[in-house]
């Protein structure tokens, strides 16, 4: 999260446009889907930890590779290479810890844990955004990526000392990478409960739009320095989201409504940030926008995990992400052709969000109706 605030004025500084930005991100999401199931495969087959650790690495060699680029193709370079990175993680991280909870007999907890999770990151991520910001605006913007490069070295040294076995699949039950497929695409196919979180899943990377074109937005009223002062309040959003759903106690396997409110809430601030009359309004809306996704990634982590069963978790949520991803890249490939030629102006920007927001809404209440019975 360090580079968070400064990712894209450091692109745009090194030529690149609204565009470029997407289409780049729409290869970061490409490249995880070419390597999710194999790595979910690998992950409940063989070590989840040893999968998490090579995703760390790849994440250290992609943001220094950020670091030294000057053009698309560099950008483009380090994109892959965290694609690749995140591929490692997806799925298998969510699997450990459900795991490691079953081990110890909290299982039913998983809940409350992804919302700590989300409570810990929102906690965090503000005070590294204003770092990473404060670094760029007084070293150059290229530095913020070192940072993120040792935060993700600390990161792999946390990994390596602290997580051990108990979040493996136990030898009694484990099963070779086809079978952990077969069982996952079976899960798939039998599970209407799995079916629509996928779905859902799809439905939620409509945020997208918001990611790579809200700097530019922004910046009528503030200057790149004074960005992370703006993104604190929506980092501080997630941790919220993070609170309420603890603090909601929701049954696992029962978070269906909660999801599809997530989704309702994130876009209708989307759809109407670009409309806010100044400054505050902006930020007040990109509170509501990010309280929705920061709420959807707990809910939906406790929501499928509850349905998988231990041997094959870690393919699952890979199979799972990779359908999920496929949008993602299909939305990122959409906004960069849409906004292939036009300027990267407020009113652009501002009909891409609305479009983005109203799909969102719309999908979430078909959502709502077809939501499955709790089982």
């Amino acid at each position: 999260m360090v580079a968070a605030t400064t990712y894209v004025p450091f692109l745009q500084s090194i030529g690149l446009t609204l565009s470029d930005v997407s289409w780049v991100n729409g290869w970061f999401w490409a490249a995880i889907v070419v390597f999710e199931v194999v790595t979910g495969m690998w992950a409940d087959s063989h070590s989840r930890i040893w999968t998490i650790r090579m995703g760390a690495l790849f994440f250290i060699f992609g943001h220094a590779i950020f670091f030294f680029a000057d053009n698309i193709w560099w950008v483009l370079a380090a994109e892959m290479m965290n694609g690749v990175g995140f591929a490692f993680l997806s799925g298998v991280l969510q699997a450990w810890v459900v795991d490691a909870l079953k081990h110890h007999g909290l299982e039913d907890q998983k809940g409350e844990v992804f919302a700590n999770a989300a409570i810990v990151k929102g906690a965090l991520s503000a005070p590294a955004a204003i770092l990473g910001a404060w670094i760029g605006a007084h070293f150059g913007l290229r530095w913020p990526w070192v940072l993120s490069a040792l935060a993700a070295v600390a990161g792999l040294i946390i990994v390596v000392l602290f997580m051990n076995g108990d979040g493996e699949v136990k030898a009694e039950v484990k099963v070779n990478k086809k079978e952990a497929l077969r069982r996952s695409l079976m899960a798939l196919r039998m599970s209407p409960a799995l079916r629509w979180s996928t779905a859902a899943g799809l439905a939620f990377n409509m945020v997208l739009a918001f990611n790579h074109y809200w700097p530019r937005f922004y910046e009528q009223y503030v200057s790149v320095a004074d960005l992370a002062y703006v993104w604190s309040p929506l980092y501080f959003a997630l941790f919220l989201a993070g609170v309420v759903v603890r603090r909601a106690q929701i049954p696992s396997g029962a978070e269906a409504s909660a999801l599809v409110l997530s989704l309702v809430v994130s876009g209708v601030g989307l759809a109407a940030m670009g409309y806010a009359p100044g400054l505050g309004m902006l930020i007040v809306l990109g509170v509501v926008h990010e309280a929705g996704r920061g709420a959807f990634q707990p809910l939906t982590s406790s929501y499928s995990n509850h349905h998988v069963s231990s041997e094959y978790r870690a393919t699952f949520g890979s199979l799972q992400a990779l359908i999920e991803d496929m949008g993602a890249a299909v939305v990122l490939f959409t906004i960069s052709g849409h906004m292939n030629g036009r300027a990267d102006s407020p009113e652009n920007i501002r009909a891409v969000w609305l479009g983005a927001g109203v799909l969102l809404v719309a999908l979430a209440v078909i959502l709502y109706f077809l939501r499955p019975k709790q089982e």
